[in-house]
C-alpha cells in the first residue's frame, strides 16, 4: 500500500492510495484527528463509499431490467486507486471499472478523490465521470472517522453535535445497518445540539439525518468548544456512526449523496433516494471540509 504525505504550513496529512482514505490528519497542535484503523475495532480510517451509500435492497441493484449484486457502500474500500495530479498540499487519486467493480457495476465510469489541505483543515472532493454511452445512475459519500474523545482526560459523551440550523431530531432507522425501517424524532436541545451518547449506537447502528437545512455540523467538547467543523454543502444526508458495543473512542461523520435501500424501495437504481443520473460524458462533483476549532 502506498501512502502520500501532504503539507500546508504547520497542518499535515496521510493518504492511501488503497481505497483512496486519508489515514492521518494533523493541525499546529500536532494532535491526531483521524480514527488509526484499529483492527480489534474498525480497521478502516475514511472509507470512500461508491456507486452506493449503505445497505441495497436484497444486496443488489437494477439496472435496465438487469440485477446486479452490489455490497454495503460499494466497492471502492479495496481497490488501489492511480495518482494523477498532485501538489505538496494536495493529491488526485483515480478510480476506473476493476475486476471487483464490473460484476456489479455495468459502466464505464472514472471516480477522482481530491484531498486539498489549508491551514488547520482540509477538503475531500469527489469527481464522478460517465465515460458510457448510455445513462449511469450512481450514489457517492464519504465515511471517514475522527478520534473522539479528542482531549486527554475527556470521555465521549463530552462530546456534542451542533447543527448550523434548528432541526426537528428526525432520525431514519436503519437495524444493524441494513434497510431503513422506519423513523423517530431525537432530542435535540435548542433545536440544534445532540449529546454524544454510546447508546445511541448500541441500540440503533447508525444515526441518519436526511435533508436537514443544516450543511454543516460541529463536532465540540461541550466545556472547551474544541473540536471540528463539519461541512457538506452539497450531500443530502449525514450519517453518524460508530461501531455499536465497543465504545470505541472515534465516531464517524458520514456525508452521503444517497441513502441505504428501503423494504418497499423499487430496486431500480435511478429510483434510489438522492442517486444522480450522469449521461453520456457528464460528470458530477461535490466535496465535505474538516476544519479544527479550538
Amino acid at each position: 500500500m502506498d501512502t502520500i504525505e501532504l503539507r500546508y504550513g504547520q497542518t499535515r496529512a496521510v493518504v492511501q492510495t488503497t481505497g483512496a482514505q486519508i489515514a492521518s490528519f494533523k493541525g499546529a497542535d500536532g494532535r491526531e484527528v483521524i480514527w488509526q484503523a484499529d483492527p480489534a475495532v474498525w480497521a478502516q480510517h475514511a472509507p470512500v463509499l461508491f456507486p452506493v451509500c449503505g445497505t441495497a435492497k436484497d444486496n443488489q441493484v437494477t439496472v435496465d431490467g438487469i440485477s446486479y449484486p452490489m455490497t454495503k457502500h460499494g466497492f471502492t474500500r479495496n481497490p488501489d486507486f492511480t495518482v494523477g495530479k498532485r501538489g505538496a498540499d494536495f493529491v488526485e487519486l483515480v478510480l476506473g471499472p476493476t475486476e471487483e467493480s464490473r460484476p456489479m457495476y455495468p459502466f464505464d465510469f472514472r471516480l477522482h478523490v481530491v484531498y486539498r489541505l489549508f491551514e488547520n483543515g482540509y477538503t475531500t472532493q469527489f469527481l464522478v465521470e460517465n465515460l458510457s454511452d448510455r445513462p449511469m445512475p450512481f450514489c457517492v459519500g464519504g465515511h471517514p472517522g475522527f478520534v473522539c474523545p479528542m482531549e486527554e482526560g475527556a470521555a465521549f459523551e463530552d462530546y456534542q453535535l451542533v447543527f448550523d440550523e434548528k432541526e426537528d431530531g428526525k432520525n431514519l432507522l436503519a437495524p444493524g445497518g441494513g434497510l431503513i425501517s422506519g423513523d423517530e424524532i431525537l432530542p435535540l436541545e435548542d433545536g440544534r445540539i445532540l449529546s454524544l451518547k454510546y447508546s445511541y449506537f448500541d441500540e440503533r447502528d447508525a444515526l441518519i439525518f436526511d435533508s436537514y437545512r443544516s450543511r454543516a455540523v460541529n463536532l465540540t467538547h461541550r466545556e472547551t468548544g474544541r473540536g471540528l467543523r463539519f461541512e457538506y454543502p452539497k450531500m443530502e444526508v449525514l450519517a453518524v456512526w460508530t461501531k455499536p458495543g465497543a465504545h470505541a473512542p472515534y465516531l464517524c461523520l458520514e456525508p452521503w449523496h444517497g441513502l441505504p435501500a428501503t423494504a418497499a424501495e423499487s430496486g431500480r437504481f435511478e429510483d434510489k433516494p438522492h442517486a444522480t443520473v450522469l449521461q453520456p460524458g457528464e460528470s458530477y462533483t461535490t466535496w465535505f471540509t474538516v476544519r479544527l476549532m479550538g
